[in-house]
């Protein structure tokens, strides 16, 4: 009986080079494609910051009309600290929009309060959800040392709160905060000790903080901590957020495609967030621009 050849039967040197040669063509596309995920395999996509420089300015139950009508796996906002809480919650589920990401500001200057005194009660109040509470840290300048001793006893008593709800903290590196670069907000992750506490991976701010600095070592190395991530269109020279670090998808240079796949790499299987920030006119016009490059990324795979 004939026997067809294996890749076993070929030279090392031959099965090295048609490896290579596929890594070549394939790019990006063949990690996603590792682990037996089907070719067409698509993160969760949910909207983030979407809502705040609209020009229509619609309220909530019009924006997730809106998101489930563009194919949007969800949403991101703040954390409602009131009765809106609850009400918007209640919105979110009729339209059936999963909240993905809800951020809230804490203090590690000496003289401040740490948090608003409701934040734990609103963290409790979404068990059960899949979500992430991102954590912005201000009151001192970036990475300034006095803040350190209050960031850990405080991030790891949101962390004990978040581990009673069965959610996560994310500190949330943002540029002027004090875990202004995402080493550092790492730095202060690794000293927390807490396994509900990581970090986001935020790209508009990694861009202006780190440049073109390469991403993927540091992906790789804190893969079990990045608990959160935002992407967009960017420019990657740009000094300026509108029009430039944060634009939709289908604007700007910097390539998100190899940006998905080191995530993937990394073992980072969360949902994306698309930063929205600062991006001018009606809210639906780039929204659906965005979306369109998402599905032609996946589909054309």
């Amino acid at each position: 009986m004939h026997r067809q050849p294996t890749i076993a039967s070929f030279p090392a040197s031959i099965v090295a080079l048609t490896a290579w040669a596929f890594w070549i063509v394939s790019g990006p596309a063949a990690i996603a494609q590792q682990d037996g995920a089907p070719a067409d395999a698509a993160p969760k996509l949910y909207a983030f910051c979407m809502e705040m420089h609209d020009a229509k300015k619609r309220t909530l139950p019009e924006q997730t009309a809106m998101l489930r009508e563009l194919g949007f796996d969800g949403v991101g906002y703040p954390l409602w600290l009131d009765d809106q809480l609850q009400r918007n919650l209640a919105e979110l589920d009729r339209a059936g929009l999963p909240v993905y990401l809800m951020y809230a500001a804490v203090s590690v200057a000496p003289d401040q309060p740490a948090y608003d005194p409701r934040l734990e009660s609103a963290i409790r109040r979404l068990r059960g959800r899949p979500t992430t509470i991102g954590v912005t840290l201000r009151g001192l300048p970036p990475g300034d040392s006095r803040g350190m001793d209050a960031a850990v006893r405080t991030l790891r008593r949101l962390g004990d709160v978040a581990a009673e709800a069965g959610l996560r903290i994310s500190l949330y590196h943002h540029v002027n905060d004090w875990t202004e670069g995402l080493p550092f907000t790492l730095e202060v992750v690794g000293r927390v000790e807490h396994p509900q506490v990581g970090a986001n991976f935020n790209l508009c701010h990694w861009l202006k903080t780190e440049g073109d600095r390469d991403y993927r070592p540091v992906l790789r190395e804190h893969a079990a901590k990045i608990f959160a991530v935002t992407i967009n269109g960017a420019q990657t020279n740009a000094s300026v957020w509108t029009d430039g670090l944060i634009q939709p998808l289908d604007r700007g240079d910097f390539d998100n495609r190899k940006l998905l796949a080191a995530l993937r790499d990394s073992g980072y299987d969360g949902p994306i967030g698309l930063m929205c920030y600062g991006i001018a006119g009606d809210a639906r016009e780039h929204l659906a621009r965005s979306m369109g490059v998402w599905r032609q990324w996946f589909s054309s795979r």
